[in-house]
C-alpha cells in the first residue's frame, strides 16, 4: 500500500489591508482586458496587484491626491509608483490555475465592437511547480492577501528566491520584512511556521534571510520533510481615530462579520462623523465629554459610521456589544439630563446624586451620575432605544477607595447580551433606591453595593435587577453567560459577609484591609444565588473578568499582590510573585481546578486588565496596558515568545501587553508587546474583547502629549495614520493570534415566506479544505460550503452546520440556528412552563430582519406585544396567541404558558413560652425538597421534612421546590406574656444613634437583653455606626420567655463641605474679605442675612466667621473662618523714602522708587523736579522705578526736589517733600 506524504507549506502575509477583499472571490481572470503575460488581477489600496507566472507587480497611487483633486479639483498630477516581486530561477511553465468562481461576471470595453466579455473573479490562483516540487497559492484569509508555498516531500525549500526590484530601501525588522516606495512603506510580516502531525500544531522557527534584495527562508532547527509547514499571527490592523479634539479611548467590541467598533471621549468639536450619522453635533457645553462610536470595516482603512453620543453634561462608555441584529449596544454613565432617551424606555428621566469629580479622567458629574444604556441602529443613523438606569446617589462609577486600584478603574462594569437579544449589566451603585425587581437581593447592604440588570432588548423594561454584595465596599467588573443562561458576575470586594455558598472554595473574606476577588453564580431568573465564593490571599486581589469553558469550568483573570506561589496551584507555568492571576473553579464553585501567577516577579500587578477570552480548545488570552500613568504599572521584562517570535519584540514600558496560555497552564503559547516609544498607551477603564476566534479588538488612549508614535496598519491606507490632536488620540487595533481554531457560523432569512433559502457560511478553520455538514432539520443535508436548500413545507425547522478540519485544535464546531417558514397557515409552538413569580421569555427567538411583524394576544402579563420573544409573568395559566407577518405571508402561532403554584400552606402565626411546638407546611404540587431554616437566605437546615419541631420565638422560613420551581413562605413565633417594642433614631453619619427596647407587657419584667453584635445587657444601646443597619436584640423575661426583634436605622449622608477658604487670612484693617464655601448643600451665616456660598465683609479686629451647612436629610455640619485684622501705620516706618541713587549700571542702587514694605499703600503720587522747576519724572504707579534720565537723556549729578502723595488702606494718608541727590 502506498501512502501519500503531506507537503510542507511556507505562508507570506502581504500587509496592505484591502476592502475589496472584502469580496469572497478577489482574483480577475485576464481575457485580454489586461497584459497578455497577466493571468490574474487583485484590486488594492491605491492600487493594483497584477499576478504573471513567476512575477507580481505591484502598482499604487497617491490617494489623498485623488481625494483632493476630485473635492478640490485643483491638484494637476497625482503620482503613482510601481514595483515587482520575482521569483528567481522559476519554471517558466509552470500551470496557472484559478479557483472556485463567483455567481457574477464584469464585460470590459476593449475597442470598437471589440470586448472582453463574462470575465469571472475566483477565490484563489494556484501555479503548480513554480519550483520543482513547490506550488505556490495565492489567496485571501481574514481580508489579508496571503500566498502559501506548497512544498512536496524531499522538495528543497532553499530553491525559493524572491527578489525585489523597484523599491528603496528593504531590510528586516524583528522579523518582518520591510520597504518603501516613494508612495507608501509596506510590511511582510515575519514567517511564524507550525506544522500539523497526527493533528497536532507543532511549531516550527523559521526566519527570513535577506541579501542583495534577495529573500530566502531559514529553518535554524530544521524541520520534518514529510509533513506540511503553515506560517502566521498577523495584526489585522491599526488606526488613530484621527479626531483634531482630544479623545480619550475606552472600550471596543466587534460583530459576527469582524467589524470593529470603538468607543472613546471627546473634549470638544472635531471628532470625525460620518454623514447620515445619529448625532454629528458636540452636545457639551461646558467643554468636557461627549461619547464618540465609530465602527470600522474589518481591514481599518474605513469608517462605517462615526457619530456622538451624549447631552450637556460628561458622559463616559464603560463597556459596548452588539446583538445578531448588528446593533451597538453601549453602555455608561451620564451626568446630563438631557442625555437622549427614548419614548418608552424603561426610565426616561435622569435622577443623578452628589456631585464628584474622578481623578485624571477630564470627567465632572456636579448633578451626579446614572448609568446609561443605549442601542444603535446597524448603519448608526438612529438610536433605536436608550434609557437611564439608577437612583438617588451615584450610579455606575466604581468611587470605591478600597478598589480602585488602576487609574481609571472607576470605569469599570460590562455589558453582555444572551442568545433571546436580552440585555445584562453588570456594575455597581450607592443608591439604597435603585431599581430592583425579582432580585435575589433587594436591599443595598453597604455604602457601594455590586449590581446586576438584566433587560429586553427594546430597553423598556427590567426582567430582572438585583444588588449584590456586603456591608462595606463591593463592585462587579465582569460577567458570563453559562449554556443555561445562568450568569457568572465577578469583582472585588472589601466585605467580611459577602454572599457566598455553604460549598465554596473559599467563604471567608481573607484580607482585614484590602480587597478580595469573588466569583458568583446567579440562576436566570434572578432569583437565587447558586454559588458563591471569595477568591484571594491575605493581600491585594481583585478579578477583572470572567469566562466559561467548553467543559463548563470558569475562569478568572485578575491582579494579585500575594506572595510568591500563594495562588498557583496545579500549574507548570506561573511566575513566583506574578502580580496577574488566572483561575480555573469548577462549575459550582466549589473547587479550584488549576491557577497560576505571570507577569515580571515585582510582587505587584504589571498590567491593567482590558480583555479576557478562554477559546473553544480552553486556550487562555489575556491583554492588559502598563503605564507610570497613576501607578506603578509597566510592560518592562514583562515575558514574550521567540518561537512564534513576538509581534513586538522591545517596549518603553508604557505599552499594552497580550498574552496566550495553553488549556493546562503548562507553556506560553505567544506573547508581544503591542505600542509605541513615546507614549503611555493604556485605556481608561472599559472593556475591550476577543472574538471567539481568538482575535483581539481594543480601544486605546494613545499619542497623549500629541504624539504620533503608535504603530498604524497599513500605513498608508489606515483611516488615520497621525493623531490629529495636540493631546491623545482613541486608536484602535484588531490583532489576530491565528491560533488553528474552526468556528462554525452562518446566515440565512431565519423568518419568511420563502421554502428555497440560501446559507451563507460564515465559518473559519485553518486550513482551505474544511469539511462542512449541513443539516436541514427536515432530514436534508448537504456538504457544499455555501448551499441553497428548498423545504417542502412551511413551519419551524433547526438548521445545523458541523465544520470538520483536523488541522484545528478542536477538530470540528458546531452551530444550530432556528428558522421558521411562513405559509398563512397556523401552528403550535412548544408549551412553558414558568413559576408563580418567575418572569419567563416566551415566543421565538429574534431575527436580524426589521419587515418582520408580530402581534401578541391578550396581552395581559407581557412586557410588550409586537416583538418575537417578550417577556411573561402571568400568574395562572393562559393560552398565547402570535400573529407573524413580513408583509407577504401571516401565520398565527399558539403558545401555552404553564404557570407552576405549589399553594403553599403552613401553620398560622402562633404563641410559645415553654412548650415544645409543631409547625407543617403542605401543598398542592409533589416537591423534590423541603427545607426549614431560620434564615431566609437558608444557610442552616432546621428540617427536611414538612414538620418542623420548634422551641424558642422566631421566625421559621420553609422553603418548597421541584426541579423548575421553588416557593418561600413563614411561620412567625412569638413568646407569650413577651411583647416589646424596638425604638431608634435615624440620624447623620458620624452621630450616635440611641436603639431600645419598651417591654410592653410590664407585669412580667425582662432580666436580659442580649443584643447581637454587642456586649451589652441593657434596654439601650449606643452607636456610631457608618451604614445604615439592622439592630437585632434577643430578650429574656422572669418566665425565660424568649423574644427576638430587630429595627433598621437609616443613617443619612453628612452634610458636605467640598472647601472653604479666605483668599487672605491676615489683612489691614480696612481691607475687603471674601469668604468662600464649596457646596452643593445650604449653607447658614450666623453674621450674615443672606445665605450664599461667598460673602464679602471689612473686620476691624480679629474676627471668626461660623455658619453651617444643611443637606436635604437636615444632616448639619458646623465651620468657621477666621481672619486676623492688623493695624495700618501709614509712615515712614512702613513706608521706606529714598535721598539718593547712584544710575551708574552697577546695578546698585541703579533707579529711585519708594518701598511699601506691608502692601498698605492704595493710592500714590510722586512727582520730582529740577531746580529750574522743570518735572523731570511723575509716576502713580508705586512700582514704577526712575532711572534718572529726562527726555530719554541721562541727567547729570545734581539735587532735585520731589513731591510725594500716599494714601494707605484705612483712609489713612502720607504727605512728604524734599531732596533727591543723583550720583554718578
Amino acid at each position: 500500500m502506498k501512502i501519500k506524504k503531506p507537503k510542507l507549506i511556507i505562508g507570506i502575509i502581504f500587509s496592505l489591508l484591502c476592502p475589496e477583499l472584502l469580496a469572497q472571490n478577489p482574483f480577475i481572470e485576464n481575457k485580454g482586458q489586461f497584459h497578455k503575460n497577466v493571468i490574474s488581477k487583485v484590486n488594492l489600496p491605491s492600487g493594483v496587484l497584477f499576478i504573471e507566472k513567476t512575477k507580481m507587480t505591484y502598482a499604487f497611487y497617491d490617494k489623498e491626491k485623488l481625494i483632493e483633486r476630485h473635492d478640490k479639483g485643483s491638484v494637476e498630477k497625482i503620482n503613482a509608483y510601481s514595483y515587482a516581486v520575482s521569483f528567481l530561477g522559476a519554471n517558466q511553465k509552470s500551470i496557472s490555475k484559478l479557483n472556485i468562481p463567483s455567481d457574477f461576471y464584469e464585460n470590459y470595453f476593449l475597442s470598437s465592437n471589440n470586448y472582453a466579455s463574462y470575465v469571472l473573479s475566483y477565490q484563489n490562483h494556484v501555479q503548480k511547480d513554480i519550483y520543482q516540487g513547490i506550488d505556490v497559492l495565492f489567496y485571501t484569509n481574514q481580508d489579508k492577501l496571503k500566498y502559501d508555498f506548497y512544498i512536496k516531500p524531499n522538495a528543497d525549500p532553499q530553491q525559493i528566491k524572491i527578489k525585489y526590484e523597484g523599491v528603496q530601501r528593504i531590510e528586516i525588522i524583528e522579523g518582518a520584512l520591510h520597504y518603501e516606495t516613494t508612495l507608501n512603506k509596506i510590511k511582510e510580516h515575519r514567517p511564524v511556521a507550525y506544522q500539523i502531525i497526527a493533528n497536532k500544531k507543532i511549531d516550527v522557527p523559521c526566519f527570513y534571510k535577506l541579501k542583495n534584495k534577495v529573500i530566502t527562508f531559514d529553518f535554524p532547527q530544521g524541520y520534518n520533510r514529510n509533513y506540511e509547514l503553515v506560517i502566521d499571527p498577523i495584526l489585522e490592523f491599526s488606526t488613530y481615530s484621527g479626531s483634531t479634539a482630544d479623545n480619550f479611548g475606552y472600550t471596543a467590541t466587534y460583530d459576527s462579520y469582524g467589524f470593529l467598533y470603538s468607543g472613546s471621549t471627546v473634549f470638544n468639536i472635531g471628532y470625525p462623523t460620518t454623514i447620515g450619522a445619529y448625532d454629528i453635533t458636540y452636545a457639551n457645553t461646558s467643554g468636557g465629554t461627549d461619547i464618540a462610536i465609530t465602527k470600522y470595516d474589518t481591514t481599518g482603512t474605513q469608517r462605517i459610521y462615526s457619530t456622538y453620543l451624549g447631552g450637556e453634561g460628561d458622559e463616559l462608555p464603560h463597556s459596548m456589544i452588539v446583538n445578531n441584529n448588528n446593533e451597538l449596544f453601549v453602555f455608561g454613565t451620564t451626568g446630563s439630563s438631557d442625555f437622549p432617551v427614548t419614548p418608552f424606555s424603561y426610565q426616561t428621566t435622569f435622577k443623578g446624586g452628589p456631585p464628584f469629580s474622578p481623578i485624571g479622567i477630564g470627567v465632572s458629574f456636579p448633578q451626579g451620575s446614572d448609568i446609561f444604556v443605549s442601542r444603535i441602529s446597524m448603519n448608526g443613523t438612529s438610536l433605536l432605544s436608550s434609557t437611564f438606569l439608577g437612583g438617588t446617589q451615584n450610579d455606575g462609577i466604581n468611587n470605591s477607595l478600597k478598589l480602585k486600584f488602576n487609574y481609571a478603574d472607576e470605569v469599570r462594569g460590562e455589558i453582555d447580551i444572551d442568545n433571546q437579544n436580552n440585555i445584562y449589566v453588570a456594575t455597581c451603585t450607592e443608591s439604597i433606591d435603585f431599581p430592583i425587581i425579582n432580585g435575589f437581593q433587594q436591599n443595598s447592604n453597604g455604602e457601594q453595593e455590586g449590581c446586576i440588570i438584566k433587560m429586553d432588548n427594546q430597553l423598556s423594561s427590567i426582567i430582572w435587577s438585583s444588588y449584590l454584595g456586603g456591608a462595606r465596599d463591593d463592585a462587579i467588573y465582569s460577567l458570563a453567560i453559562d449554556e443555561e443562561d445562568n450568569i457568572y458576575v465577578t469583582g472585588g470586594t472589601n466585605s467580611n459577609n459577602f454572599p457566598v455558598s455553604s460549598n465554596a472554595y473559599l467563604n471567608n473574606y481573607q484580607d482585614s484591609i484590602n480587597s478580595d476577588a469573588f466569583i458568583t453564580q446567579i440562576k436566570s431568573n434572578g432569583l437565587q444565588i447558586l454559588n458563591s465564593s471569595y477568591f484571594g490571599t491575605s493581600y491585594y486581589d481583585q478579578s477583572y473578568f470572567v469566562e466559561t469553558g467548553n467543559k463548563g469550568q470558569v475562569y478568572l483573570f485578575g491582579q494579585t499582590k500575594s506572595i510568591g506561589t500563594q495562588l498557583v496551584n496545579n500549574a507548570n507555568y506561573f511566575q513566583s510573585d506574578g502580580g496577574q492571576f488566572i483561575a480555573v473553579f469548577s462549575a459550582d464553585l466549589a473547587s479550584l481546578i488549576r491557577s497560576t501567577v505571570v507577569g515580571t516577579g515585582k510582587g505587584t500587578p504589571d498590567i491593567s486588565p482590558t480583555a479576557f477570552l478562554v477559546d473553544v480548545c480552553d486556550k487562555i488570552y489575556i491583554a492588559g496596558w502598563g503605564s507610570n500613568l497613576g501607578g506603578p504599572l509597566s510592560t518592562l521584562n514583562l515575558p514574550i515568545t521567540n518561537n512564534p517570535l513576538a509581534h513586538q519584540q522591545t517596549t518603553d514600558g508604557n505599552d499594552f501587553y497580550l498574552m496566550v496560555i495553553d488549556d493546562q497552564l503548562s507553556n506560553i503559547l505567544y506573547a508581544t508587546y503591542f505600542g509605541g516609544p513615546q507614549s503611555n498607551e493604556h485605556v481608561d477603564g472599559g472593556t475591550s474583547r476577543f472574538d471567539k476566534k481568538g482575535i483581539i479588538y481594543q480601544s486605546v488612549c494613545a499619542g497623549c502629549g500629541g504624539n504620533t508614535d503608535f504603530p498604524i496598519e497599513p500605513n498608508p491606507g489606515a483611516v488615520s495614520a497621525t493623531n490629529n490632536s495636540t493631546n491623545c488620540n482613541n486608536a484602535v487595533f484588531k490583532f489576530n493570534f491565528n491560533f488553528p481554531l474552526a468556528i462554525a457560523d452562518f446566515n440565512t432569512s431565519l423568518i419568511g415566506c420563502s421554502k428555497t433559502l440560501n446559507f451563507d457560511n460564515l465559518s473559519t478553520s485553518p486550513s482551505q479544505t474544511p469539511i462542512y455538514n449541513w443539516s436541514f432539520g427536515d432530514g436534508q443535508t448537504s456538504s457544499l460550503k455555501n448551499p441553497t436548500h428548498t423545504y417542502s413545507l412551511a413551519g419551524q425547522y433547526v438548521v445545523t452546520l458541523v465544520v470538520n478540519d483536523p488541522g484545528s485544535c478542536n477538530i470540528s464546531d458546531t452551530i444550530s440556528k432556528t428558522i421558521y417558514i411562513l405559509s398563512n397557515s397556523s401552528d403550535t409552538l412548544d408549551d412553558i412552563e414558568k413559576c408563580v413569580d418567575e418572569y419567563k421569555q416566551i415566543g421565538l427567538l429574534p431575527v436580524n430582519n426589521n419587515l418582520i411583524n408580530y402581534f401578541w394576544f391578550p396581552s395581559s402579563g407581557l412586557s410588550a406585544i409586537d416583538i418575537c420573544n417578550p417577556i411573561c409573568d402571568i400568574q395562572s395559566t393562559t393560552n398565547y396567541q402570535l400573529i407573524v407577518t413580513d408583509g407577504s405571508c401571516t401565520d398565527t402561532l399558539f403558545q401555552t404558558i404553564k404557570v407552576i403554584d405549589f399553594e403553599l400552606e403552613t401553620t398560622q402565626d402562633t404563641t410559645y413560652c415553654n412548650d415544645p411546638i409543631l409547625i407543617s407546611a403542605t401543598s398542592v404540587l409533589p416537591q423534590n425538597n423541603i427545607l426549614w431554616s431560620s434564615s431566609i437566605a437558608f444557610t442552616d437546615t432546621l428540617s427536611e421534612t414538612n414538620e418542623l419541631i420548634v422551641s424558642n420565638p422566631a421566625v421559621y422560613f420553609i422553603k418548597i421546590e421541584n426541579q423548575e420551581c421553588f416557593q418561600i413562605d413563614s411561620v412567625t413565633i412569638v413568646s407569650e406574656n413577651l411583647n416589646i417594642l424596638m425604638y431608634g433614631n435615624d440620624t447623620c453619619k458620624g452621630e450616635d444613634v440611641n436603639v431600645g427596647v419598651v417591654n410592653l407587657e410590664t407585669s412580667t419584667p425582662i432580666v436580659h437583653y442580649n443584643w447581637k453584635g454587642f456586649s451589652v445587657d441593657s434596654s439601650v444601646i449606643v452607636d456610631s455606626p457608618d451604614s445604615s443597619r439592622w439592630y437585632a436584640v434577643e430578650v429574656i423575661n422572669i418566665d425565660s420567655c424568649v423574644l427576638e426583634d430587630s429595627v433598621f436605622i437609616t443613617i443619612y449622608p453628612q452634610s458636605n463641605i467640598d472647601s472653604s477658604y479666605l483668599y487672605n487670612e491676615v489683612i489691614y484693617e480696612g481691607e475687603e474679605i471674601i469668604l468662600n464655601v464649596e457646596t452643593s448643600d445650604q449653607i447658614i451665616w450666623n453674621d450674615f442675612e443672606n445665605n450664599n456660598n461667598n460673602q464679602r465683609a471689612f473686620p476691624t479686629e480679629d474676627y471668626c466667621y461660623y455658619f453651617e451647612v444643611v443637606n436635604d436629610f437636615e444632616c448639619t455640619v458646623k465651620d468657621s473662618l477666621c481672619v486676623v485684622v492688623l493695624d495700618v501705620f501709614c509712615d515712614e516706618d512702613s513706608i521706606k523714602i529714598p535721598t539718593a541713587f547712584t544710575p551708574n549700571g552697577d546695578n546698585i542702587n541703579d533707579t529711585y522708587f519708594i518701598t511699601d514694605h506691608t502692601n498698605i499703600v492704595v493710592d500714590f503720587k510722586l512727582e520730582i523736579f529740577n531746580r529750574l522747576g522743570e518735572k523731570v519724572f511723575s509716576s502713580n504707579n508705586i512700582n514704577t522705578k526712575w532711572k534718572g534720565t529726562y527726555k530719554n537723556k541721562k541727567l547729570n549729578p545734581q539735587v532735585f526736589d520731589f513731591y510725594l502723595e500716599l494714601k494707605c488702606i484705612g483712609e489713612k494718608q502720607l504727605f512728604k517733600k524734599g531732596n533727591i541727590s543723583l550720583i554718578r
